[in-house]
């Protein structure tokens, strides 16, 4: 039932009408609660229904910002995509013109200010405690984000290069800009840089089989079958799943090749007379001790994501596991996390011995 909603929900979007009149424009404005009850006389005859409330709405945003606007907003406590709301609550308001009437829903919750706050929070916390150096993160987080939305998106949009080499490209130019700007033009970042890219190569090429062999459709979500049945029915979501297992990926690697590089930087520089397998052998054991950390780390951030979908499994009793374990939804979650799990096991002796090499030169 749900995915036939959804499918409504489409045809609606991407053709703005069945075979009838066109819907009325909707104009999306910010608003804060003042005033709930219960509906007047009036209210009850015009949208005749028991079940609701009056919602009054001081807009805040638009042209009749500081207005103060009535609204019917339907209450039956049996659907979790109501909206309840009380009075100093921030929502988003449907504004609709439909001949010659102004009509106001309550279409959401405002929310995304919050997300201001801990963004700001999280930046202010990065500079206070990290310095320098935490300066220098926000601006490698701000450049990977800009690049992903700004050029990998549009590139993809665009339909014109390759998706599994346009990935693995940006990924590249994320670890070099990242280790760079973090730790300086050396041989420890080449180290932690030539360490990411192997891993992150090595994630790639399984994921690649997994969505072969698995016959992984990319359409594991809501938002993906969205997508393929409106208008961006062309995009290679096979590519696009391939493009989120590598970034899902990506920052954990990251981070395990940079560990490994420094340690074994500060090996040399207390034992300059160290040999090569001295060498590598004291980047393993450093990278033992983050390998079952990191590796968990990655596997509890795909299990947490996808926590109510475990919860689903466990409470159907009788539903047969051979179907359900078999799913496309399922199956996909297993590989990104294992297949990014390996990427990074395998980037612990690559870089161990790239750094070794590159330190032992002359």
């Amino acid at each position: 039932m749900k995915k036939q909603l959804l499918f409504i929900l489409v045809m609606l979007l991407s053709t703005g009408s069945l075979h009838a009149a066109p819907t009325p424009a909707v104009a999306y404005e910010k608003g804060t609660v003042v005033f709930v009850g219960p509906l007047d006389q009036s209210m009850q005859k015009q949208y005749q229904m028991a079940k609701g409330e009056l919602v009054s709405i001081r807009m805040t945003s638009g042209p009749e910002a500081g207005k103060v606007v009535d609204t019917f907003n339907f209450v039956s406590s049996h659907s979790a995509y109501e909206i309840k709301v009380n009075p100093g609550d921030k929502v988003i308001v449907a504004v609709t013109h439909d001949l010659g009437k102004t009509s106001y829903y309550v279409s959401d919750f405002d929310r995304f200010d919050y997300v201001y706050v801990l963004g700001g929070l999280f930046v202010l916390a990065l500079v206070v405690f990290g310095g320098f150096i935490g300066a220098k993160s926000v601006f490698v987080i701000a450049f990977s984000v800009l690049l992903i939305f700004k050029f990998f998106i549009g590139q993809v949009l665009a339909h014109q290069y390759s998706l599994t080499l346009l990935t693995l490209a940006v990924a590249a130019v994320i670890a070099m800009a990242t280790q760079l700007v973090i730790s300086g033009l050396s041989r420890k970042t080449l180290a932690a840089v030539l360490g990411t890219i192997g891993g992150v190569a090595i994630a790639g090429l399984l994921s690649m089989l997994a969505i072969k062999l698995m016959h992984l459709t990319g359409l594991d979500s809501e938002e993906a079958m969205l997508l393929k049945a409106s208008t961006l029915s062309n995009i290679d979501f096979q590519g696009v799943l391939f493009a989120g297992m590598v970034f899902g990926a990506l920052g954990a690697v990251m981070d395990v090749t940079i560990s490994i590089a420094s340690a074994v930087y500060e090996v040399k520089s207390v034992h300059p007379a160290i040999s090569f397998k001295e060498l590598v052998q004291a980047g393993m054991n450093v990278g033992r001790d983050i390998m079952g950390t990191m590796s968990n780390t990655l596997i509890l951030a795909y299990a947490g994501s996808a926590l109510p979908l475990m919860l689903l499994i466990a409470s159907q009793q009788n539903a047969p596991m051979l179907k359900i374990l078999n799913l496309n939804l399922i199956v996909t979650e297993f590989a990104r996390a294992l297949t990014g799990s390996i990427g990074l096991i395998c980037a612990i002796p690559l870089t161990a011995m790239i750094a070794a090499m590159l330190l032992n030169r002359d």
